[in-house]
């Protein structure tokens, strides 16, 4: 195929209307998805602050992993393993979770929803603990909706009576 500044022009026009009526689609898919998982972290949530780890993944993929952010992956038994060890070992009471939707991108394998997590509780029953954490989850239309298939944890930090956490 020859380019002359003709095809050039009609190339960019094509582009150009592609990406106009592709852009649209995208939002409207943004604007009906966003409330259902935003629905979807409020119920991960609030079985969090109630114990209950099974509630808390029940709308996770059986193959879901977290990854850290040095690299390191969970497992979703390893996940759960790890919650049930926090909750039962240090007596941690959450008393709120909360996860804001920043961003939302449809691929095709998927969704990425960029979220700020905020967990406030207590450790013992007296001693404050907040963690702030920004991930990157990719989550999957299923038959069974929405759900869960991986979570990137990209900062995070934790405070113990007001003080910067480290380990």
């Amino acid at each position: 195929m020859f380019f002359n500044s003709k095809n050039v022009i009609l190339s960019t026009a094509w582009i150009s209307v592609e990406i106009v009526t592709v852009l649209p689609a995208f939002a409207e898919i943004n604007a009906k998805v966003q409330p259902v998982i935003q629905t979807n972290y409020n119920q991960i949530n609030a079985a969090f602050i109630r114990k209950d780890i099974k509630g808390a993944t029940a709308l996770f993929t059986p193959d879901y992993t977290l990854i850290n952010p040095e690299g390191e992956k969970q497992t979703l038994a390893e996940f759960r393993e790890h919650y049930d060890n926090l909750f039962t070992r240090f007596n941690i009471k959450l008393t709120s979770n909360k996860a804001t939707i920043k961003n939302i991108d449809v691929n095709a394998s998927g969704i990425d929803v960029a979220i700020e997590q905020k967990t406030e509780g207590t450790i013992a029953g007296f001693n404050k603990i907040v963690i702030n954490q920004t991930s990157r989850d990719l989550w999957l239309k299923t038959p069974q909706g929405w759900r869960l298939k991986q979570s990137k944890v990209l900062t995070s930090q934790t405070t113990f009576n007001g003080q910067t956490f480290k380990g």
